[in-house]
């Protein structure tokens, strides 16, 4: 996929999912930090607010930094899915919000899995997995499959002796790439 494709397929599933969940699915609390994202008609009294999508306001400069902190390159893919939109969606997608730009793969972020060539790029707190990319053939983003992993059996490894071998076997399949990941997410079959 192009960088134009790939963007614009990540603007069509946050539109799409968007309109899936209708107003109760993207209601949070929301304070005065991300109020650009409220909605039009948001009560500022009320705590939990419908939010919407909106531009993202992240630069090349802001990925490349994050691209440090985390030790890692991005693929595009997951560029464009970090730089379309702020957002506020809950697992299985992760938070993109304007206060805190990139805060799924900060909070996901694990050296161990880094090392190892898993890019973690969303937490699922409440089912306890960290969602990953393996980034085993890059450059071929469409054939880097996702993965997750319990946090705990995760947290159990020690970084300075576990091998790929020993990871890879504690990691689950959950879809081809990036691209059928979403799909899958906006049919229902997360």
């Amino acid at each position: 996929m192009t960088d134009i494709q790939c963007r614009q397929f990540m603007k069509d599933f946050f539109e799409r999912y968007y309109q899936k969940l209708g107003n109760i699915g993207v209601m949070r609390p929301l304070d005065e930090a991300d109020r650009a994202m409220w909605s039009d008609d948001a009560d500022p009294n009320e705590e939990w607010k419908v939010w919407k999508l909106i531009p993202s306001t992240a630069t090349e400069q802001d990925v490349e930094n994050l691209e440090k902190t985390i030790g890692t390159k991005l693929p595009q893919c997951l560029k464009a899915f970090l730089t379309v939109y702020h957002h506020y969606f809950e697992t299985p997608v992760g938070e993109n919000p304007i206060s805190a730009p990139f805060e799924a793969v900060l909070d996901a972020w694990n050296p161990l899995l880094v090392k190892h060539g898993y890019l973690p790029f969303t937490w699922d707190e409440e089912g306890y997995y960290i969602r990953c990319i393996d980034l085993t053939n890059m450059p071929d983003e469409e054939q880097c499959g996702i993965y997750q992993i319990d946090h705990e059996i995760l947290f159990s490894l020690d970084e300075e002796i576990t091998q790929k071998e020993e990871l890879a076997q504690n990691m689950e399949y959950l879809s081809h790439n990036l691209f059928t990941y979403l799909e899958s997410i906006l049919n229902g079959e997360e």
